[in-house]
C-alpha cells in the first residue's frame, strides 16, 4: 500500500511541481511525497446530534462544529454541510450516527421535548442512538452537552439518557473551560491519568504480606476531626464539624455522595434550626439531593445530625453511633475514610433505584391528574412509558418472564387516550411495577438467607 501511494504521490508531485500530503481517509494517515509517513494519529469523527430550535441556537451549533473542526482539529458531521437536497435524511442520519466515532447530543429544552416524544428529525435520531447507549459497552461514544438545568439543578436531558453523565455548558462565561472539556472527551485525553501499572506481587512471601487487603479508594483524609458516615441505599452521607464546640457559630454538616465517591449536595444544623426542623426535614432532604423513592430512610440520619449539635459538653459520638440500629461508622481524628461499598440489606434497593423512581413518580402524575392539561398529561405519560420498558429490561434482563407483562402494560399507551384514561393506564403500570418488585424482592429475601447459611 505505502509503495502504490509513493508511486501515485511522486506522480502527483512531478505535475503540480509541488509535495503536498496525500491524505488516506480510510485510516486518517498523511503520506508525503518519498512514501515517509507524517502522522499516522486517527481523527475522531464526530456527528452532531441538536434541534433546529432558533435562529440563534444553529448559529451557536454552527460556531461550535467550525471551531471543532478548525481550531481541534476534528472531523465534524453536520447537516447543514453534508445533508444532501433530495437524499434520505433518515439514512443520513443513520450512516452518520454509526461512521462517527463521537455522537454530541445538543440538549436544549425543544430537544428534549422532541427526543421524548420522538418527533421530527431529533425524534429520529433517538431511535437510533438509544439501542446503542442501552446495548453497547461503549457508552463513551456519547457526550450529552446539557444547555439548560432543571428547578432541581439537575441537567435537562432526554429521559433515554438522563441517567448518564453530561456535560454542562449552561453559562456562557464558563464556555471556554467546558469547551477544553468537549475537546479533551472528544480526543480521548482525560485530564487526570491513572498511575503507571506496577509489577505483579510476589505472592511467595511470608502470611502477612499475603494478607494484606486491596487498596481502597479514599474519600477523606481529614485528621483533625472526627467523621461519621451514614450508609444508604444509593449513597451514604458524611457528617463533619461534628465534635463539640463552645463558639455560639458552631454548626454540624452533612454532605451527601453517591457509592463512586461523587458529592451530590450538603447542609448543615445550627442550635437555631431546632425549633423548624422536623416540620421542615423534607426540604434538608431537597438540599442534599436525595432521590424521593429514598426518603424513607433519611429521616433517622437527619435526626441524627440534630443530635450532634444539640449538646452542651463533650459527648462519645463513637458510643452514639454504636447504639444506632443502622449502617453506621464512626471515624476518629486521624483515620482515612475508605468510599464504603454498598451494604448487604440495601442492595436490592440500589439496584432497583430507577423502578422505585419510575414508581414514585407515576404516583404522584396519578395525583396531579386534576392540575395538568390533556396534552401535558400525554407528555409526562410517553416519558413514563418509555422509561418504565427501558428501566424494566435494564434491571429483570430481557428474558425475565416479568418483562413480556410489563410491555403488555406499556403497549396500551396511545395518544388517542383521555386524560383519565392515561390515569387509568397508570395505575395500572403502577400496579404491574409494584407486583414485580414484590415478586423480585422476595427473591432478594431468599438470597440474603442463603448467604447467611
Amino acid at each position: 500500500m505505502i509503495i502504490l501511494l509513493w508511486k501515485y504521490r511522486a506522480r502527483k508531485g512531478r505535475e503540480n511541481k509541488q509535495s503536498l500530503p496525500f491524505f488516506d481517509a480510510s485510516n486518517n494517515t498523511e503520506f508525503f511525497w518519498g512514501g515517509f509517513v507524517l502522522s499516522e494519529e486517527k481523527v475522531p469523527v464526530v456527528f452532531i446530534s441538536y434541534c433546529w430550535t432558533t435562529s440563534e441556537h444553529m448559529q451557536w451549533v454552527l460556531d461550535l462544529a467550525t471551531r471543532l473542526m478548525e481550531k481541534s482539529g476534528v472531523e465534524v458531521i453536520l447537516d447543514r454541510w453534508h445533508g444532501v437536497v433530495g437524499h434520505d435524511r433518515y439514512q443520513f442520519m443513520e450512516e452518520s450516527i454509526k461512521k462517527a466515532d463521537k455522537v454530541i447530543v445538543i440538549c436544549d429544552e425543544q430537544y428534549c421535548q422532541k427526543a421524548n416524544n420522538r418527533q421530527g428529525g431529533v425524534g429520529t435520531e433517538t431511535l437510533i442512538i438509544t439501542p446503542d447507549v442501552y446495548q453497547y459497552t461503549k457508552q463513551e461514544k456519547f457526550i450529552p452537552i446539557a444547555l439548560k438545568k432543571k428547578d432541581n439543578g439537575d441537567y435537562l436531558l432526554p429521559t433515554y439518557i438522563s441517567s448518564r453523565f453530561a456535560l454542562g455548558m449552561t453559562k456562557p462565561d464558563d464556555f471556554e473551560r467546558d469547551y477544553v472539556q468537549l475537546e479533551r472527551l472528544i480526543w480521548q485525553e482525560p485530564q487526570l491519568k491513572p498511575p503507571t501499572r506496577g509489577t505483579k506481587p510476589n505472592f511467595e512471601v511470608n502470611t502477612i504480606e499475603k494478607g494484606k487487603q486491596e487498596q481502597v479508594p479514599i474519600l477523606d483524609t481529614d485528621c483533625e476531626d472526627e467523621r461519621v458516615v451514614w450508609l444508604l441505599p444509593r449513597g451514604f452521607l458524611l457528617y463533619r464539624d461534628i465534635t463539640f464546640s463552645s463558639s455560639s457559630s458552631w454548626a454540624c454538616t452533612v454532605a451527601y455522595y453517591d457509592y463512586d465517591g461523587e458529592w451530590k449536595h450538603g447542609t448543615h444544623y445550627h442550635e437555631s434550626y431546632s425549633r423548624g426542623w422536623e416540620d421542615n426535614i423534607e426540604t434538608q432532604y431537597r438540599k442534599l439531593s436525595i432521590q424521593k423513592s429514598d426518603w424513607q430512610w433519611c429521616r433517622a440520619p437527619l435526626n441524627f445530625l440534630q443530635e450532634l449539635r444539640e449538646v452542651s459538653e463533650v459527648v462519645d459520638i463513637k458510643d452514639m453511633v454504636s447504639s444506632q440500629p443502622y449502617s453506621v461508622l464512626y471515624y476518629a481524628p486521624g483515620e482515612e475514610i475508605p468510599i464504603p461499598k454498598v451494604p448487604d440489606e440495601y442492595t436490592f434497593y440500589y439496584d432497583t433505584g430507577d423502578l422505585r423512581d419510575l414508581q414514585h413518580n407515576i404516583r404522584e402524575l396519578v395525583k396531579n391528574v386534576n392540575n395538568e392539561t390533556t396534552e401535558e398529561y400525554h407528555k409526562h405519560a410517553v416519558a413514563l412509558r418509555q422509561s418504565t420498558y427501558i428501566d424494566s429490561m435494564k434491571f429483570l434482563g430481557k428474558e425475565h418472564p416479568s418483562l413480556a407483562f410489563i410491555k403488555e402494560i406499556v403497549d396500551e399507551y396511545n395518544q388517542t387516550l383521555s386524560k383519565n384514561e392515561i390515569k387509568t393506564w397508570l395505575e395500572k403500570m403502577e400496579s404491574i411495577l409494584t407486583t414485580t418488585l414484590n415478586h423480585e424482592w422476595d427473591e432478594w429475601q431468599k438470597e440474603l438467607k442463603r448467604k447467611k447459611k
